[in-house]
């Protein structure tokens, strides 16, 4: 196909519209304006509704199970799968210290008893791993005072037992033993992008009843925190009261008594499909948490993304994902 230059084809359409004929340049020509074909709109549609029955069937979820969302299946043939019992976010409470390390294993920090952590079940009672950003403040200055910046440290002992009681209290950290946010990503233009959450300002809340914000998606100790001094939780939401505004997260200020507090409310929202960066092809899934006007989200597992999938048909799930996978989301409604 000759590719022809705004001037040139301007003169030719001139040229038609004298002689009373149309000469087409792309999509376009000098008396008709362009028209969707049929089949374009037709699958449009189609994509539309199938988002809107993703997030109908994703929304009727009871919002303190979101980080269930983020649970593996077990490793093994597709055809016998189901899902991991243990999640990197439930909640222990330390019953003897945790003395923990970072991958280079050359230094090491106790965690005392009583702390309360979020961490990787062996399925043995014995913690793995843990996740420093969603420790208390204090071991938190602790663990990057001394291990340096990582999101998530190694137990040096595997029989270590730091798994075996599990942290009951419903909190504005946790309830039924998992851990409410445990990092939502701010959702920008970035966020359609795979591995977006790795570069992105996120929030956690830590064991201590913190709402803390990160800066960046790399770095781990805390930007700025406050102390959450009241909550509310409902199916649908979670409503947080902090003492302070804090930089980076939208609050509305309210009278709390005779003083004022800053208040927040979390929504699960839209859920989309990220790209490759590199190719563009379909990435992953996430769900959007709204704030009011702010988004965060937070990127699923493949449980989670073998529900959606299912539902929307962008990928093909074998019957025994489908079952299990139903089985376990809908057990979070």
């Amino acid at each position: 196909m000759i590719k022809l230059t705004r001037k040139y084809a301007a003169a030719l359409m001139l040229l038609g519209a004298v002689a009373g004929v149309g000469i087409a340049t792309g999509t376009t020509t000098a008396n008709a304006k362009t028209k969707t074909p049929a089949a374009q709109i037709a699958a449009r549609a189609k994509i539309a509704a199938n988002e809107k029955k993703v997030d109908k069937a994703i929304d009727k979820i009871d919002i303190s199970n979101l980080s269930d969302l983020n649970s593996i299946y077990t490793y093994g043939p597709s055809a016998t799968q189901t899902v991991q019992p243990y999640n990197m976010y439930q909640t222990y409470k330390l019953k003897s210290p945790l003395t923990l390390t970072n991958e280079f294993g050359h230094k090491t920090v106790t965690l005392p008893k009583g702390s309360v952590v979020t961490g990787l079940n062996d399925g043995n009672g014995n913690l793995q791993t843990i996740d420093n950003t969603t420790l208390s403040i204090k071991n938190q200055k602790k663990v990057f005072k001394k291990l340096g910046n990582w999101h998530r440290n190694f137990a040096i002992s595997k029989n270590n037992s730091g798994a075996a009681q599990k942290y009951t209290r419903t909190t504005a950290f946790s309830k039924n033993s998992v851990a409410s946010f445990p990092q939502l990503s701010v959702k920008t233009a970035k966020a359609q992008y795979d591995a977006a959450a790795s570069s992105l300002p996120f929030i956690s809340v830590t064991a201590d009843s913190q709402l803390a914000y990160h800066s960046k998606g790399e770095i781990y100790q805390t930007t700025g925190y406050a102390k959450i001094k009241k909550f509310k939780r409902t199916h649908s939401t979670i409503t947080y009261y902090l003492n302070k505004p804090l930089s980076g997260v939208t609050t509305k200020k309210a009278k709390v008594g005779k003083s004022y507090q800053y208040k927040l409310c979390f929504k699960l929202g839209h859920v989309f499909q990220s790209r490759d960066s590199y190719n563009g092809d379909a990435g992953a899934y996430n769900i959007t948490v709204n704030n009011g006007k702010q988004a965060f989200f937070l990127p699923l597992d493949n449980v989670a993304e073998s529900y959606i999938s299912a539902i929307n048909g962008n990928e093909y799930v074998s019957a025994n994902d489908k079952k299990v996978s139903t089985v376990f989301v809908e057990g979070l409604y």
